[in-house]
């Protein structure tokens, strides 16, 4: 049996998980990266993207809005500017916030500067990945 650390996400509005975990695959800002028991410590900014953790009811993803991941041996801690758990993602309205983000890129007098308009695009892109990964 493979050796198992306690995974927490929490976000401003709750805390999405606390479980033991053998292992998870997170969005870092240079790329998707693994953690398993006994990793070095480490601290690294996420990206917007599709946290994925085996726990004893097998693969789980939830949806992450960028934030701080902390990596200790026997624990890791993820803060998240936003996460759901992809089961309780709407595809639908994942659809339909992406669409609203691209029409603000599209427009030149939209309530959004260009760059923000990009950034939720993204964070649409992968709540709708997501939603997609549990339906």
């Amino acid at each position: 049996m493979a050796r198992e650390f306690t995974l927490a996400i929490v976000a401003p509005d709750k805390s999405v998980a606390e479980v033991s975990v053998s292992g998870l695959v997170a969005p870092g800002l240079e790329g998707y990266f693994g953690v398993m028991a006994g990793h070095i410590p480490m601290v690294a900014a996420l990206r917007p993207g599709v946290l994925e953790y085996s726990d004893s009811t097998g693969k789980n993803h939830v949806y992450i809005g960028g934030g701080f991941v902390e990596v200790r041996p026997d624990r890791v801690t993820v803060l998240a500017d936003e996460a759901d758990r992809a089961s309780d993602l709407d595809a639908a309205k994942a659809e339909a916030n992406l669409e609203a983000a691209r029409q603000e890129l599209r427009n030149d007098k939209g309530t959004m500067s260009q760059a923000e308009a990009v950034q939720e695009m993204e964070r649409a892109i992968q709540r709708l990945r997501a939603a997609r990964f549990d339906h």
